[in-house]
């Protein structure tokens, strides 16, 4: 739970620091509407890398590789059961395989922090 909250803290900051020093390198609006942005387009790859891991590790896509693996495998099978190298997979094995990702939770904490701190500050100072 530390290393999680250590990290998550640490991409936000950086996040914040890179919003802030990319606003003031830009002279074309005022500071606040282009670190809002800014904070928001960094706010999007963090929430879509995050959900996107976190399906992955709920097995959100085990039912399609499940699909492809068993079709792919009975072409394959013939083959193999010629050369005898490989052992079938079991289907168990096939249909229940779990990932787990380090940086599933603070990716995906941090782009809803930063997305959530953008709306909330171009609602309250920029409207």
């Amino acid at each position: 739970m530390n290393r999680m909250l250590a990290s998550t803290s640490a991409i936000i900051g950086a996040s914040v620091g890179i919003s802030g020093i990319v606003a003031l390198l830009q002279h074309q609006h005022p500071f606040l509407l282009l670190f809002v942005n800014n904070l928001f387009y960094i706010a999007l790859p963090f929430s879509i890398i995050g959900g996107f891991l976190f399906l992955l590790e709920r097995g959100w896509f085990n039912i399609t590789r499940y699909a492809f693996r068993k079709m792919f495998w009975s072409a394959h099978a013939k083959g193999a059961s010629l050369l005898e190298e490989e052992r079938p997979i079991a289907d168990r094995e096939l249909l229940y395989r779990t990932y787990s990702f380090r940086l599933t939770y603070p990716f995906l904490i941090t782009g809803l922090i930063l997305a959530s701190l953008s709306i909330g500050i171009s609602f309250a100072v920029l409207v």
